[in-house]
């Protein structure tokens, strides 16, 4: 193993991720797998979700705040209040 390098196991959604990465970046990595999760048990929520649909939906909401980061902008009030209401008819339809 290269100087500098530490071998974790993530588990992400009961599924174990083992990877090699830089020491310095492991509680980042372990920080982000935890609030993965948290998304992923937060859709869990919502009935009729699968483990695939929670999954995508936390991937999609962090991809956002990514983007948003790389572009140096925030989110406004519109955009927020649009992705509430993504939510909430995504939550109607499953509760159909």
């Amino acid at each position: 193993m290269a100087e500098g390098k530490v071998k974790i196991n993530l588990s992400i959604a009961g599924r174990s991720y083992p990877m090699t990465i830089d020491a310095a970046n492991e509680e980042l990595y372990r920080e982000a797998t935890k609030r993965l999760n948290e998304k992923i048990t937060e859709y869990s929520k919502i009935g009729k979700l699968d483990i695939q649909d929670r999954i995508a939906m936390a991937a999609l909401r962090y991809s956002i705040l990514a983007l948003t980061t790389e572009h140096g902008s925030s989110l406004g009030d519109e955009d927020v209040e649009e992705l509430h209401a993504i939510e909430e008819r995504i939550r109607r339809y499953v509760r159909k």
